[in-house]
């Protein structure tokens, strides 16, 4: 998915509500939005300072393994960082070192991570159409065009690309010695006591959009990796990021916004998959200062504007008054 939201979310929360009642209120306006947008499925799974709170759904079963998409850029970064903290890779060494590519470009992991490789456009729109229902792995084969020193800009800019995630799963796999999902799930899914799942239709790009999991699966990932306790949360700020725009930056698979000391980051996503052939589906997770964790998936291809409506009604009601 190339268009990401860049709310500005509010810096100082007010006074919490009830639980029960704040997460009534989260699903009453998913539930709206579903509507506006016309979407006849939806999953809304919400935590509070680390806990489960609630899981709303429509259509489908709340705990259905549903496809994450972009989603699943953020399992891949966590990935890495638990590959540095084994001392098997580090931020600043080049993919090309690491895959023994010397003609490639010398571009950093932590410049992947961010999108700030150089990277401008993304060769991986078309032929997603052609891999869906095809699990073999692509991000191999996507890595060399991808570090071709004549696609790199040098500038240091985020430009989104599902390049950067597709090289970095392709690190993954020579720094691990093991195939990028039973890599990540070692390092990720195992230890946050979490279920998920190559897609049946989009393995051919787990790493940067083909993993599936559970809405609430994928919200105590959120928390296990960003939350008030996150393995990144207190270090968030030193970890490889780049600037969008302003206070906002993306870096871990995230977009981030600091919203001042000792409160830690807004961390937030979306992923979107649409096929002229269909399936057509998105998915959004969002974690604040404010405690609330936010995930949600829906079976509707969406503007821009639309998924800013989705951003906004949610970040309404964790800033909400009591």
């Amino acid at each position: 998915m190339r268009w990401l939201a860049l709310t500005l979310l509010l810096s100082t929360p007010a006074v919490a509500a009830g639980t029960e009642d704040r997460a009534r209120a989260f699903e009453a306006a998913f539930s709206v939005w579903l509507d506006e947008v016309g979407a006849t499925q939806g999953v809304l799974a919400l935590r509070h300072d680390g806990q489960p709170v609630a899981a709303w759904s429509r259509g489908r079963d709340a705990e259905d393994l549903v496809d994450l998409a972009s989603l699943s850029k953020a399992i891949t970064a966590v990935c890495t960082a638990a590959l540095v903290d084994e001392g098997r890779l580090y931020y600043d060494n080049s993919a090309r070192e690491i895959l023994g590519l010397p003609d490639a470009a010398p571009v950093m992991i932590g410049d992947l991570l961010s999108h700030a490789s150089g990277l401008e456009k993304d060769h991986t729109q078309g032929p997603m159409s052609w891999w869906k229902d095809d699990p073999t792995p692509r991000w191999a084969e996507i890595t060399p065009n991808a570090l071709k020193p004549d696609r790199i800009t040098g500038d240091g800019r985020y430009h989104y690309s599902n390049e950067n995630y597709a090289v970095l799963g392709t690190v993954i796999e020579a720094a691990a010695g093991q195939d990028y999902e039973d890599a990540c799930r070692d390092r990720v899914l195992t230890p946050a006591g979490i279920g998920g799942t190559a897609s049946e239709r989009f393995a051919a790009y787990l790493p940067w959009g083909g993993w599936a999991m559970s809405m609430p699966d994928y919200a105590t990932f959120m928390d296990y990796a960003f939350g008030v306790n996150g393995i990144l949360t207190d270090r968030l700020a030193d970890l490889p990021s780049v600037t969008i725009d302003g206070p906002v930056s993306y870096g871990m698979g995230m977009i981030q916004r600091d919203v001042g000391p000792g409160k830690g980051p807004n961390v937030w996503h979306f992923g979107a998959l649409c096929f002229n052939d269909g399936p057509n589906f998105g998915t959004y997770t969002v974690h604040w200062e404010t405690g609330w964790t936010v995930t949600a998936w829906y079976n509707a291809c969406l503007t821009g504007p639309e998924m800013t409506a989705l951003d906004l009604a949610m970040v309404r009601v964790s800033y909400a008054a009591e």
